[in-house]
């Protein structure tokens, strides 16, 4: 697991749709999908439940939600 995917992660997860994600993180829509994927995988979980075109956070990807502001909110007190 690496903090950019965890940054790509809270954008889907604000917006609720990777392709607005996508846009607020100058990324395409396939490179956001392939990260959460990644990361799932990295997981071994589901974080989103996908019906249809919606999506929602499953209660692992609720959980993640906020470990990883902290995590995102401690690299960049680290890094500066």
């Amino acid at each position: 697991m690496e903090i950019y995917q965890l940054k790509v992660f809270l954008a889907v997860a604000h917006y609720l749709n990777f392709t607005e994600a996508a846009e607020s993180l100058n990324l395409t829509q396939p490179a956001v999908s392939a990260k959460i994927k990644s990361l799932e995988s990295d997981l071994k979980t589901s974080l989103f439940d996908r019906l249809g075109r919606q999506i929602q956070l499953t209660e692992v990807g609720q959980y993640l939600v906020t470990e990883a502001k902290r995590l995102v909110s401690l690299e960049a007190e680290i890094s500066y």
